[in-house]
């Protein structure tokens, strides 16, 4: 006849006694509790392993949080798997090893990892901005999310409400940071492809709104003004060098001593300040290195050469130009990068024997037609160079003289 074990009871477990060696009080099937001589009491079940036939024990908590209800609940688990031929310590350890792999494969962790090589290449506020997107917009509904579970039926439905409010231009840069992680995952070798790479056909983004900007014929005017204006000689000469390289605000803003090859008359930005993020080499007029010439009398040998009037071991404020043309009165008729769009008018309407190509190349802008892009790997640099010379001609001709 089998030996019958009397199951314990909580007035017995909460009374059992320290002694000088370890002993064990069985509840019967397997499950006992191991009073340890330190006065620590565990849970512990005794069960005989499927493949090996061999005898071991596994943990089931520390009493008393581990109740002795709880220790028997969790006991009667691990016999389910053992009748079906599972190893209950294989078993925990996989599901250890699961949620583990869901935690660092989650959407937000990911998004970590993505961010931390985004800040080797991209301007902080850029990065702190599509941040900022993606935990308003992404995070409440993706982050906890393992990557392989979001497919693009959850990432359309996630963005609705930015859909049926009308905000285009966010929607499109967030559906474009979610795929920037993804594809991230992809290439760390977390996810075989990106299933929601054309989520964004599915949304219908609206126009995009072009920068305000002036006619060819206008600039004039602009120049008269900014030559009788009270601006500070440091953005005056900004505007205007960013004028005649044609650059965004942020690029002539940052611009550093040490991107400026004089002899070749070249500036040099590097991939990481560049939108596509690829290196721009902008040819210097005639014009645009008499800027330098006037603006190194003031930064000598430090870092910008526009510097900052607060801290001159910064560069001037990107938003400098967007501010200096309000105040000259071109509040949503002219931008910093209106600026831009005022050369490329100029030099496709007015200039026509210059390939289009070439000023698309001289706005580091790609060749939009994927054929020909695809066999065009020119940068037309010698071609770029007459171009921006005669760009800042058309300038220099509608500066007021003194």
């Amino acid at each position: 006849m089998p030996r019958t074990t009397k199951p314990l009871n909580a007035t017995e477990i909460s009374k059992a006694k320290t002694k000088d060696k370890d002993y064990k009080l069985a509840d019967g099937q397997g499950l006992y509790l191991l009073v340890k001589s330190t006065g620590i009491k565990l849970w512990r079940f005794n069960y005989v392993k499927p493949v090996t036939n061999k005898r071991t024990d596994i943990s089931l908590g520390i009493y008393p949080e581990v109740t002795l209800a709880d220790a028997r609940r969790r006991k009667e688990e691990y016999r389910t798997l053992l009748a079906q031929g599972i190893d209950p310590q294989i078993h925990r350890n996989q599901q250890k090893a699961d949620i583990t792999a869901q935690i660092e494969n989650s959407f937000l962790s990911v998004a970590n990892k993505w961010k931390e090589k985004k800040t080797k290449e991209i301007e902080p506020l850029t990065l702190q901005k599509n941040w900022r997107r993606l935990e308003i917009y992404a995070f409440p509904f993706l982050a906890n999310m393992p990557v392989a579970d979001i497919l693009p039926n959850l990432v359309i439905k996630s963005l609705e409400p930015l859909n049926q409010q009308n905000k285009g231009d966010t929607l499109k840069r967030v559906i474009r940071l979610i795929n920037e992680i993804l594809t991230y995952a992809v290439n760390s070798g977390l996810l075989p492809f990106n299933p929601c790479l054309n989520v964004n056909e599915v949304f219908n983004f609206g126009q995009s709104e072009s920068h305000p900007t002036i006619r060819p014929e206008e600039l004039p005017t602009l120049l008269f003004k900014i030559h009788n204006s009270k601006l500070t000689l440091f953005t005056r000469c900004l505007i205007k060098f960013q004028l005649l390289t044609m650059v965004r605000p942020s690029e002539a803003s940052n611009v550093e001593c040490s991107e400026i090859d004089l002899n070749q008359k070249l500036w040099t930005i590097p991939a990481k300040r560049m939108k596509k993020r690829n290196e721009h080499i902008v040819p210097l007029s005639t014009q645009a290195l008499e800027i330098l010439n006037v603006m190194q009398q003031f930064n000598g040998n430090k870092q910008y050469v526009f510097q900052s009037a607060r801290n001159p071991h910064k560069p001037m404020n990107s938003q400098t130009v967007n501010k200096a043309l309000i105040d000259l009165g071109y509040k949503n008729k002219l931008d910093g990068h209106g600026l831009r769009a005022i050369a490329s008018t100029y030099l496709n309407e007015y200039e026509p024997f210059i390939s289009p190509d070439v000023i698309e190349a001289c706005l580091s802008h790609g060749i939009k037609d994927r054929v020909r892009r695809a066999y065009n790997r020119s940068n037309y640099l010698e071609q770029r160079k007459s171009v921006m010379q005669l760009w800042s001609e058309y300038i220099e001709k509608s500066t007021p003289k003194i």
